[in-house]
Parts: C-alpha cells; sequence; structure tokens
C-alpha cells in the first residue's frame, strides 16, 4: 500500500468513528500529520466525493461515495450468501474448485471460492484484483458491460487487453466477447495462472444485470475441452440457480 492511500485512509478512519465533523487541524493531529499535508489529501478526499466540507463551518465529514461504496460491499456479502450453497453442490458435482467473482471498476476480482476437495487443486486469492479481459470469469463480466465502457477497458489495457487469443487483435477479441453473449460462457485455457484452465458463466441479478461470474477452475490435465464439455451444463444451471435466488 502507498503511504499516500494510508494516510488517506486513516483520514478516512477517523471521519468514520468521530460524532461530529471535524477540522482540517484537528484531523491532522490525530492522524499525527502535518496540517499541510492532511488538507492536501483532504483535497483529494473531496474531490473523489469520499468527504465533504461544510461551507461555513470549514469542517469534514464522510461523503457520499462512501454510502456508496458501503452499499455495495452489502449487496457483494449478500450474493455471497446466496451463492455459497449453490457453489458447494457445483464443487460436490465436479470435483473441482468453484469461485465468484465480480467487476471493480477495471478490474475483477474473487469474493468467494469453494476448493475442490482433490489433493491437486487450484486456489485464488480472494480480493486480489485481475484485468477484465483475462481469464473465462473476466471476459464474462467484460463481454456483459456497455459498448462505451468495454472500450474504455481496452483503452486502458493497450495491446495487452487482447494478447489472450489468436489472432491476437482487437477485433478479434470483440468477436470473442460477441460471442460470449451469444453461448453464454467462456473458457480459458493455461491463462491466468500456468497449469490453470476454467470454465465461466454469468449470473444475473433482478434488474437483470450480470453482478457475477461463476467458475470452475481446476489443473489443465483434468480442466480438458471433453471435460468442459461435460460439465458445462451444470455450471450454467448453478448460475441459473444463483440468478433465480437474486430475483433474476
Amino acid at each position: 500500500m502507498s503511504e499516500t492511500l494510508r494516510k488517506a485512509l486513516l483520514i478516512l478512519d477517523v471521519l468514520r468513528t468521530s460524532e461530529s465533523a471535524l477540522s482540517a487541524r484537528e484531523l491532522a493531529v490525530q492522524v499525527d500529520l502535518p496540517k499541510s499535508t492532511a488538507q492536501r489529501l483532504l483535497q483529494s478526499l473531496e474531490e473523489s466525493r469520499m468527504a465533504v466540507q461544510d461551507p461555513v463551518s470549514r469542517k469534514y465529514r464522510l461523503g457520499p461515495r462512501t454510502l456508496t461504496l458501503g452499499m455495495a460491499y452489502r449487496e457483494r456479502l449478500d450474493l455471497r450468501n446466496v451463492a455459497l450453497p449453490h457453489m458447494r453442490a457445483l464443487r460436490d458435482a465436479t470435483d473441482e474448485t468453484v469461485g465468484l467473482s465480480v467487476a471493480v471498476g477495471r478490474e475483477r476480482m474473487f469474493i468467494e471460492e469453494v476448493q475442490s476437495q482433490s489433493e491437486l487443486r487450484t486456489h485464488s486469492e480472494l480480493g486480489v484484483p485481475y484485468p477484465l479481459w483475462t481469464g473465462a470469469p473476466g471476459r464474462v463480466l467484460l463481454a456483459h458491460l456497455p459498448a462505451a465502457e468495454v472500450e474504455s477497458v481496452l483503452a486502458s489495457g493497450c495491446e495487452g487487453a487482447w494478447q489472450a487469443i489468436e489472432p491476437p487483435t482487437k477485433d478479434a477479441f470483440l468477436d470473442r466477447l460477441a460471442a460470449i453473449r451469444s453461448k453464454g460462457q467462456d473458457r480459458a485455457y493455461d491463462e491466468t495462472i500456468k497449469g490453470v484452465s476454467a470454465l465461466a458463466a454469468p449470473v444475473y441479478d433482478a434488474s437483470s444485470r450480470v453482478a457475477a461470474a461463476l467458475s470452475v477452475s481446476g489443473p489443465s490435465g483434468r480442466m480438458s475441452d471433453a471435460e468442459m464439455d461435460r460439465i458445462e451444463g451444470d455450471v450454467l444451471r448453478t448460475a441459473q440457480l444463483i440468478s433465480r435466488s437474486l430475483g433474476a
């Protein structure tokens, strides 16, 4: 974690626990920072709506963006709770690791995982960000974003955003995303992690928006095309069950 980010988080934590708004000087004292540093960080937090300053008292409190983030976090906790029993059932049916990923800006991360009971199994770090264009779960999430957002994500990744497919061109990658929307699933072989392959499908919420990607991953020696063909129906049915539980 960068030092600037750490200091900004300290300020947000003080604002979270304070019963009243605080001045820049008061915040500087509480987080043990020079007042000039605190003011600079507060300006950035205010620009991002993580903090707001009262125009009269000139004191700060938490901004509306923190509520938005908190609500999104709570929704994802609900998503995990709904999905977990179905993920366990899918793990038992496939004997491979089952993951649940969500998009966070231009990245995606696992928020839940049920590991295979096999001695040789895959494992993903929860909360670790991956580019949206890499891996089957990422492409499932990316494929269902509005076209303008897809363009923005791909622009941020330069050529690396579409080198995962053959031929490695942007047009071919966009065709791949269209195929994902049509087929309702995507596959990845030795891509994000060498020796690991995965099959993923979208999970929808009550507004028919793709809320997550459900994936089954395992050692590439076991996750062959034939094996993915065999378990594809189980993955799609499980994604539908979770979607229905979310109101889709």
